[in-house]
């Protein structure tokens, strides 16, 4: 399969998504205005009698017919337009911004620091196969990333935030303050990011670690691996340069197959920690119903798992040659 293949794929994906996309949230129970119905389940409901309904249904173009409303979903996305956020009052790219950059941070952070740990973590436990090693590792790391990523939210929380004050439970910044130095500003955000981005890495290391120990295994028993020790090179100089190196090729596809799940999945550590980012939103967004702004949620977390895939789809081709010429 040419990379003029794969494109088309992905286009054809996208389209599929984009249709997907516009109708899911349609079929949930409720409807945008629900939060202004007078529904003792929200927060602060505002009566609205008939006509002001109707003329907010108007509005937001929620009073025409569905194809109409999958007409006009398109088109404003070939213009870039998002639409207006109904519960927040805002343009949903501006809202989606704003949460992003939080999400990206986290999501970015964790996802470095447990592909890194699992990777070597794998790969030693995998080298030191039946050992002390390899039985602690595999107990420690299957023991931690087995529970819940909102229990481990709240354990942290009651723990390290509560108990011993050591961070901040909630939020991406300390609110109203005004920081002297960059430095500062930029220590206030990591102290906020520690805890949620220490939930992520602890519920999500398992798998990378799993994965890398069974190809490493796979990867120790093959000839050059003999031929490398023949020669007298040292264990750690083998498992570096070469065990690691042609383990890794399945790595790939799991970062990509994780890196839109990661950015999903944090709905419950940014709702847990009020973490402002696009987890956060989304739950927001289905809580009050916000068409196009769990439209422009799902649009993001779509795109970026698909960007993932075909970059891991280059990287593959790179690493593995053969691939090139399948």
């Amino acid at each position: 399969m040419n990379i003029i293949t794969k494109i088309i794929s992905y286009i054809t994906l996208i389209i599929s998504i984009l249709t997907f996309n516009f109708f899911l949230p349609r079929v949930m129970p409720g409807d945008p205005l629900s939060f202004l119905t007078g529904n003792p389940t929200m927060d602060m409901p505002i009566v609205l009698d008939e006509e002001m309904r109707a003329e907010l249904l108007a509005y937001y173009g929620l009073d025409k017919p569905l194809l109409q409303q999958f007409t006009d979903y398109m088109l404003n996305l070939l213009h870039g337009n998002l639409g207006w956020s109904i519960y927040l009052n805002a343009p949903v790219s501006d809202v989606l911004i704003g949460a992003l950059k939080w999400t990206f941070l986290l999501v970015g952070t964790a996802t470095t620091i447990y592909i890194v740990l699992g990777i070597v973590l794998g790969a030693i436990s995998a080298w030191n196969r039946g050992r002390k090693m390899d039985v602690g590792l595999l107990t420690f790391v299957l023991s931690v990333s087995s529970f819940p990523s909102f229990f481990l939210g709240l354990l942290f929380i009651i723990l390290l935030g509560l108990n011993f004050s050591l961070f901040p439970v909630s939020g991406a910044q300390t609110p109203f303050t005004e920081y002297s130095t960059p430095l500062e500003a930029a220590l206030d955000i990591l102290r906020h990011l520690f805890l949620p981005a220490m939930t992520l890495v602890i519920a999500h290391i398992g798998g990378t670690y799993l994965l890398m120990r069974n190809s490493m295994l796979n990867v120790i028993g093959e000839d050059y691996i003999q031929t490398a020790r023949a020669k007298g090179l040292s264990e750690r100089y083998i498992m570096y340069k070469h065990a690691m190196k042609n383990a890794l090729l399945p790595i790939i596809t799991s970062i990509a197959l994780r890196a839109g799940f990661m950015i999903s999945g944090t709905i419950f550590v940014e709702t847990v920690f009020a973490y402002p980012g696009v987890g956060r939103l989304l739950y927001d967004a289905v809580t009050y119903r916000d068409y196009p702004l769990l439209q422009g949620a799902f649009l993001i977390i779509t795109l970026v798992i698909i960007a993932a895939n075909f970059i891991a789809d280059m990287m593959y081709a790179h690493l593995d040659p053969r691939v090139k010429h399948e």
